[in-house]
């Protein structure tokens, strides 16, 4: 169908009142604070979300009541579908939901629900084509984005999703809506060039957000040390340069109104769910805009789900996990395929044995994308095929009184506040070695009113001290210095005999008498061989005896109840395997058998060896055969001097300064385990050429160990040396746990093998 709207100085809608819609689409007051907005009572958002992820229609066609019968067959109930802005207002103020109005018929004919995604800029056919004002690069080119503050382009978008909205409101296929908006707030990475400061954001900078904000420039001078005589010479400041916190603030306002004023918009004209995105990462923020807590607060204010992207990150879905429950907000997770096809199977492992870190407040999951593609064909059977037992997981995450703490201010524009480079990659190391239910509290959280540091018994800073730190410490509050005191303080619920290849999440019953435990078997190279020992008292059970189900069978597995009441069971999975315990009031059923060797105290190869051209052996070489540029690992496969050899790319071919060899070792093996290892490396000698011998230590993912420099005669030679001190924790780039630093990156390494031996 076709429907016009009229805009004009006071723009309507059809349905609306020009009154209603003013208030809606006026220029925003830019003072910092939200204003509050009048809105229905509305209902909050099922937590039944089972969705994938599809293009608007199939190659130009609707999406068929047989297609979505196919989803709906599988265990998925809703499919989101990115809009097109452009083809469905093909002009201003002209719709055309012919299309939409097919698929909604077809999705509700097959049970299934249909949840838009509305996009301004950056996906097909958006923005529509009669919008022109576009963010502008450094180079001078037109960017992808538009100019988040031109406001007539604001007020089209605005149109263009509460009209959607309104029509489909009450449709059966409708399943509520995805609140996005522009890239000022960068929750989508443009590549370098794509995107820049906009001559209409500068302006709304200098002539609305600096006055409301500073009120007089005399204030402003005296705040920053300044001399401008008016608010237009105050610079748009760039990262890095003079003032840039003062533009950071005010990026961070622009994001948090704009939704604000978005989302009450489209409450005026639904009550169906509503959702945000979250993309990126903890160290986005100050570059990007994608501060987690303004996305939490609006959907505390406006009962809307936000879907964390990215959701194969241990530390980022802790982090949602505890905003969800220190904002009563629903939280969703969504997997977004980045490996090779070889990697696909433990990444969805990954991510879907994560998912009871978001309960009790679990929004269901997300596929992206249901397009035929290799991750799709790998990827979305994984997902289904395990879907029945996520639906049916229930109870909370058994969280204890101890919490993790980041100062989120460098994001705020404090450029003296807590670096947030490697925050995230840290909680993911520290929750591998120590598997207990701490918390991730935020200076957001604080700032909000969502949590208080006076709740947890002892908090562990990430990336330094600040006021909230300060001000706990002075209250009587524990403030820790490094993760190991963290079991001084809550129990962990799961000890493992090794780390990285297994994770084990846990949702505790409401009466804590029970716990469905999910077991992910992560390494998409190696398997785990050990134990996993369960704890009551970290899993928030009651006090009592407990033993194992394998949920996915029915039987009880080997086990063993220790002294302290905690039940150790051996485990051997292969990489990417799934599993589910329950672990039920009594002990075991009769004849269920008893390991004497419980934890596992034992096994493991004490020596692990990576051979070029081979497979097998314990000790892998990443990135071999990867040609991307910019990546400072690229190995290929060659022949030198008669043996088959791993060669290092120059810093021409890869475009990068450094040149590395990274490897990874079965995280089973004793090696794995030993703080002093002995490497020898087999590599081809020759004058001016050699490695550094970097590896894990504790707290120092590039530890420089010792230097081989070779006697540079052009032949092949085996150097043999001591790593002390050592952590293995997979914390460098590709997950390695040590990389051969070449001399000189401007020529080749050649390496044929490399041994790890256990010596402690």
């Amino acid at each position: 169908m076709l429907r016009t709207v009229r805009r004009g100085a006071i723009p309507l809608m059809c349905g609306l009142a020009a009154s209603v819609f003013v208030a809606q689409y006026a220029t925003a007051d830019p003072a910092p604070a939200h204003a509050t907005s009048t809105q229905k009572t509305h209902a909050a958002p099922t937590s039944d979300y089972w969705a994938s992820q599809f293009q608007f229609d199939n190659n130009g066609t609707p999406w068929s009541t047989a297609d979505f019968a196919a989803i709906k067959a599988k265990g998925i109930d809703r499919a989101e579908l990115n809009m097109p802005w452009a083809k469905l207002e093909p002009s201003r103020g002209t719709f055309d939901f012919s299309e939409f109005d097919q698929e909604l018929a077809n999705a509700a004919a097959a049970g299934v629900k249909l949840v838009p995604i509305f996009w301004q800029s950056g996906w097909r056919d958006s923005p529509a084509t009669f919008e022109t004002d576009h963010e502008v690069t450094s180079t001078g080119a037109t960017g992808v984005a538009l100019a988040w503050w031109d406001q007539t382009e604001q007020n089209d978008y605005f149109a263009y999703v509460t009209a959607t909205v309104a029509h489909v409101t009450h449709n059966p296929g409708y399943g509520g809506a995805f609140m996005d908006y522009g890239h000022l707030d960068a929750q989508w990475l443009d590549s370098p060039g794509e995107g820049g400061w906009a001559p209409a954001d500068i302006a709304y900078f200098q002539t609305k957000w600096l006055p409301a904000t500073y009120k007089t420039i005399a204030a402003f001078n005296a705040k920053y040390g300044t001399s401008y005589t008016a608010f237009s010479q105050v610079p748009a400041a760039l990262p890095g340069a003079p003032l840039d916190s003062v533009y950071q603030a005010f990026r961070q306002w622009s994001v948090q109104d704009t939704y604000d004023r978005l989302t009450a918009a489209v409450r005026k004209v639904s009550d169906a769910p509503l959702f945000y995105y979250f993309g990126g990462h903890i160290a986005n923020a100050p570059q990007l805009g994608n501060l987690p807590d303004i996305f939490f607060n609006l959907a505390r204010k406006y009962h809307a789900t936000v879907v964390e992207d990215a959701a194969n990150s241990a530390g980022l879905s802790l982090l949602f996990g505890s905003l969800g429950r220190a904002y009563h907000v629903p939280v969703a997770q969504e997997w977004t395929v980045f490996g090779t096809d070889d990697q696909i199977p433990s990444e969805a492992v990954n991510w879907l044995s994560m998912y009871a870190m978001t309960l009790p407040y679990g929004g269901g999951e997300d596929f992206f994308i249901h397009d035929g593609t290799s991750k799709d064909v790998i990827g979305y059977p994984i997902y289904t095929s395990w879907l029945p037992q996520l639906q049916k997981l229930s109870g909370s995450f058994p969280t204890q009184p101890v919490a993790v703490y980041i100062d989120y201010s460098q994001a705020r524009g404090n450029d003296s506040g807590g670096a947030l480079n490697n925050v995230e990659n840290t909680i993911s190391a520290l929750w591998a070695g120590y598997q207990a239910g701490f918390s991730v509290v935020t200076s957001e959280e604080i700032a909000n009113h969502a949590d208080s540091l006076s709740h947890y018994r002892a908090v562990l800073p990430m990336n330094g001290s600040d006021a909230d730190i300060a001000a706990y410490q002075k209250a009587g509050g524990t403030v820790l210095s490094n993760g190991s005191q963290l079991a001084s303080y809550a129990p962990a619920y799961a000890d493992l005999t090794s780390q990285h290849a297994l994770q084990v999440v846990p949702a505790t019953a409401a009466d804590h008498r029970s716990a469905q435990i999910t077991l992910g078997e992560v390494s998409p190279s190696f398997g785990y061989t050990g134990s996993v020992t369960l704890h009551p008292d970290g899993l928030n059970l009651v006090h009592g005896t407990y033993h194992v189900v394998d949920a996915l069978t029915g039987q009880a597995p080997a086990q063993k109840v220790l002294a302290d009441g905690s039940v150790c069971v051996p485990v051997a999975m292969t990489s990417a395997q799934l599993d589910q315990w329950s672990m039920l009031p009594g002990s075991a059923p009769a004849g269920t058998p008893v390991p004497a060797d419980c934890p596992s105290s034992s096994g493991g190869a004490a020596s692990v060896t990576g051979t070029a051209g081979q497979t097998g052996g314990g000790l892998l070489f990443l990135s071999v055969g990867a040609t991307g540029l910019g990546g400072d690992g690229n190995l290929t496969q060659v022949t030198q001097g008669g043996q088959t050899a791993y060669q290092t790319w120059t810093s021409a071919q890869s475009g990068v300064t450094p040149a590395n060899v990274y490897l990874q070792l079965d995280p089973s093996s004793q090696v794995a385990k030993a703080s002093t290892v002995t490497a020898s490396i087999t590599y081809w000698s020759v004058a001016g050429q050699g490695f550094q011998v970097q590896y894990d230590s504790p707290g120092a993912p590039y530890f420089g160990g010792p230097t081989v420099a070779g006697s540079g005669t052009g032949s092949w030679q085996t150097a043999t040396v001591t790593l002390t001190n050592v952590q293995f924790a997979e914390l460098q780039n590709l997950s390695a746990d040590l990389r051969l630093a070449v001399t000189d990156p401007t020529k080749p390494l050649y390496v044929s093998s490399v041994t790890l031996s256990s010596a402690g």
